[in-house]
């Protein structure tokens, strides 16, 4: 087959006016310059549409769709009727990428005749800079076998480029769902036998939003999200049985394979919803505990004893919020506090935590008190075993600061220490953490 571009790049759009041309410049600043960018629109009501519109007026190579909204995957697997690219990548619109790396990738699939090509990623924005620790490493890896289990930690669809007649031969797309989707997606793709490379000198920049630009997807809770979490696991865990019968299988430990998943799935369960049970509703609550128990009832004692800190901060996960207000762990103090610098809490992954202020803030792990007197009593209202005075004014930006604090609290080597000082500690840590 005649393909008129090397790659085409999918790129789903819902009112992304914040992040959009960024996008769109960097792809078109890239090396390779036979690429085809499909923009779908997925409804937006910003001003993505203007956006669109300017850059394929200039852009012969740039593709638009326009969609009812219908989330992120249809907008995906309706960008997949338009390639014409002999590969095919998936772009946020938030998405960066290193200058060559489409050029990079296409040269080592097409030097190496492998189905899929994984490059590394690294998390930008909220939180600082870090790599995707398995997206690395798998790029290092010169022929990835399909049950690789570091590839059960990267679902990641933007850091993999795909033969394109793969994905059309197969008829496999992203199932309508909003997490998790990318990883059944691939999975099922990579259940088929396929030839996959790792790609070192290409970088995927995968970007994750400041408090106040709203957040993405991943740092968000609520029913449908824990629900298709848990359902696009179960393709993916059905997928993988299923590939166990092919003759061409090349994985000798069946169900040492299967509890990686299930590992997977709890720490993503933990890190991604548990950590925002503060932001949960009770019917979000109720479906958590539900698939949590089923979860658990999967994973061998083995296994229970690799995950023992995934949740050592937190101890006994708790689904009831009046228990968890009843014994918080964290209690935050804070004179005169912005709504700004509160909103930020609820973003920390140490969720467990009640907030003592004087300013009218509203939530219901929240004690307001008046502003005479307010020190003394908010002491005495602090129910926390760590107590923390913060200021108040500007929003705390790392949010693994009072996991570290509650770890550091439970150390016995610096749990001797007044709070004061085992924050300052905590900030000290992460400040020299990589």
């Amino acid at each position: 087959m005649d393909y008129k571009y090397k790659i085409s790049l999918i790129v789903p759009c819902y009112n992304s006016e914040q992040f959009l041309a960024e996008t769109l410049d960097d792809l078109l600043a890239q090396t390779l310059k036979e690429i085809q960018i499909i923009i779908v629109n997925d409804g937006s009501t910003d001003s993505t549409a203007e956006i669109i519109a300017d850059y394929a007026s200039k852009n012969s190579n740039i593709v638009t769709v326009y969609q009812e909204n219908a989330g992120v995957s249809a907008a995906r697997n309706n960008g997949l009727n338009y390639v014409e690219g002999k590969y095919t990548m998936f772009a946020d619109s938030d998405d960066l990428m290193s200058g060559d790396a489409l050029e990079v990738l296409y040269n080592a699939l097409e030097s190496s005749g492998a189905d899929v090509a994984i490059c590394s990623a690294e998390y930008f924005g909220y939180g600082g800079n870090r790599p995707h620790p398995e997206a690395l490493a798998l790029s290092k890896i010169k022929n990835i076998d399909v049950y690789d289990r570091h590839i059960l930690w990267n679902f990641l669809v933007s850091n993999k480029c795909y033969k394109s007649s793969l994905i059309q031969e197969s008829g496999i797309r992203f199932p309508l769902k909003r997490y998790a989707e990318d990883g059944a997606f691939c999975m099922q793709l990579f259940y088929r036998g396929v030839k996959i490379i790792g790609v070192d000198n290409a970088v995927m920049y995968y970007r994750r939003r400041e408090p106040s630009e709203g957040y993405s997807v991943t740092q968000s809770i609520n029913y449908n999200l824990v629900e298709d979490m848990f359902d696009c696991i179960e393709i993916i865990e059905q997928a993988a049985i299923k590939s166990f019968e092919r003759p061409d299988c090349t994985c000798k430990d069946k169900e040492g394979y299967l509890q990686e998943l299930y590992r997977r799935t709890y720490t993503a369960f933990v890190n991604s919803f548990y950590r925002l049970v503060m932001s949960a509703d009770e019917k979000t609550l109720a479906l958590m505990e539900e698939r949590y128990n089923k979860l658990v009832a999967k994973l061998t004692p083995e296994s229970q004893k690799m995950l023992v800190n995934v949740d050592k901060d937190l101890g006994k996960l708790v689904f009831d919020k009046t228990e968890i207000l009843k014994k918080p762990v964290i209690s935050v103090i804070s004179k005169n506090a912005s709504e700004e610098f509160c909103q930020s809490l609820y973003a920390q992954s140490m969720p467990l935590f009640e907030i003592i202020t004087d300013s009218d803030f509203k939530k219901e792990n929240v004690i307001n008190l008046p502003s005479k007197g307010f020190s003394k009593a908010a002491k005495a209202a602090a129910k926390g075993k760590i107590i923390l005075s913060l200021p108040g004014k500007k929003p705390i930006v790392d949010r693994r600061i009072f996991k570290v604090v509650t770890l550091l609290r439970k150390n016995r080597y610096f749990g001797v220490f007044p709070d004061s000082l085992i924050l300052i500690g905590a900030k000290l840590f992460l400040k020299f953490k990589k």
